[in-house]
């Protein structure tokens, strides 16, 4: 997971919460409500929207095998 601190809510992603031990697809339809409510929590966490998000990596498209 990337640090928080280079997330781009404009850009599709996913998203971990600490607070929920879960992973998100980050949708960047969120990301006016981001840039308005987002606030930092702690050193590399962002509290947003009930969630404390600590990291986030990019959706990698998955290949079909070929066989």
């Amino acid at each position: 997971m990337n640090p928080m601190d280079t997330f781009d809510p404009d850009m599709p992603c996913r998203v971990r919460d600490g607070l929920n031990d879960q992973i998100i697809e980050w949708s960047a339809q969120w990301a006016s409500m981001y840039h308005e409510h987002a606030s930092k929590w702690d050193e590399g966490v962002i509290s947003w929207d009930g969630l404390l998000l600590n990291g986030w990596a990019p959706i990698v498209p998955s290949h079909p095998c070929s066989h």
